[in-house]
This record gives C-alpha cells, sequence and structure tokens, in this order.
C-alpha cells in the first residue's frame, strides 16, 4: 500500500489515505490511524478500475463511518491520483439499490464537482467529473479545503472563548464562595 500525506476532515480529525491496487481493482483507503494493514483503522473506502484511460468508481462500501468527512478525504485523494496518472476522467454510476440515499450521493458528488444525470425517476444516475482541466479542478478543491480550514478555525476559536467563558463563571463561583463565607464570618 502506498501511503499519502496525512490530512484532515472537515471537522479537523486527523485522515491517513492510501493507494492500494491488486491485479483487477485499486482502492483508495482511508484510515483513523497510519498503519500498513489495509483493513486495519480503515474508517472509509473507495473502489474503482481503470478503463480507458479513465477511472470507473465500482463501490463505496458502507462501513459505519458516514458524515463525518473520510467520504470526501478518499474523494479529494482518488482525484489527485488520477490526476497524477494522467487520467482523462473519473464516472460512476447511482444505483437503484441506493435510491434510499440518493440526496445524500447527490450532495457528496456535487460537492466534489461531479457532473450528475439522473433519469427520469431521479432513482439512479450516472455520475462524471472530467480531469481535462486539473489545474481548475486542483483550484477548486483547493478553495473547498481553504474554506473547511476557515470553518474549522472558526469553530476552534469559538470552542476557546467558550472554554474562557467556563473558566471565568469557575473562578466567580470559587470566589463567591469566599465572599459568602467572609459575610457569614462577620455578620
Amino acid at each position: 500500500m502506498k501511503a499519502f500525506d496525512k490530512t484532515f476532515t472537515k471537522y479537523g480529525v486527523e485522515a491517513y489515505p492510501y493507494y492500494h491496487k491488486d491485479d483487477v481493482y485499486g482502492r483508495i483507503i482511508v484510515k483513523s490511524l497510519p498503519s500498513d494493514d489495509r483493513d486495519e483503522n480503515t474508517v472509509f473506502r473507495i473502489i474503482f478500475k481503470v478503463e480507458h484511460c479513465s477511472v470507473h468508481i465500482t463501490d463505496i462500501p458502507l462501513i459505519g463511518c458516514e458524515n463525518k468527512g473520510y467520504g470526501s478525504v478518499a474523494m479529494r485523494t482518488l482525484i489527485k491520483h488520477s490526476i497524477n496518472k494522467g487520467y482523462l476522467g473519473i464516472t460512476g454510476l447511482l444505483s437503484y439499490r441506493d435510491k434510499d440515499h440518493i440526496s445524500r450521493l447527490i450532495s457528496f458528488y456535487a460537492k466534489n464537482s461531479f457532473d450528475i444525470k439522473l433519469n427520469s425517476k431521479k432513482d439512479s444516475g450516472y455520475i462524471q467529473l472530467g480531469l481535462t482541466n486539473p489545474s481548475e479542478l486542483l483550484r477548486k478543491l483547493t478553495e473547498r479545503i481553504t474554506l473547511l480550514e476557515h470553518k474549522l478555525e472558526e469553530q476552534q476559536q469559538k470552542e476557546k472563548n467558550l472554554q474562557a467563558t467556563i473558566e471565568s463563571l469557575e473562578h466567580n463561583i470559587a470566589n463567591e464562595s469566599k465572599f459568602v463565607k467572609f459575610l457569614k464570618t462577620y455578620f
């Protein structure tokens, strides 16, 4: 397995993307902790196949760590990997079997710059991302990462302010008790 650089989810959680290839399929594997063992600490996985100078996503198995930002880490890694390999695009299917969470899938692919084409019933479809203009795509990904970093910084500042408020209140409570004891002693 080839390790990529450590990255972060939109929630500021460390994530470690890896690339693994066997005879037929490639995999982008995101782990919560660094590990060369393919299954250990795995929180997200994208399975794909290279066909005609393009990447076709064959499966994104649910592992139980959905809606935590790991999918976007995996998709960004797949996009960068595909650009570095010189592939022309990334494709995939929105399967009818996923119809109960199709809106979540649409949102996921849309925020990662994919074009989405749904069938007339809007319960399945096709996704596509052209990689022929990699500098524009990487610019969009960088903007998205920067936006997420700013949101994370804002959240961390709010938490810091909240912690300062809590400490101030605790200090006031501790001092108030001393004042009340003083009043009881002398009055």
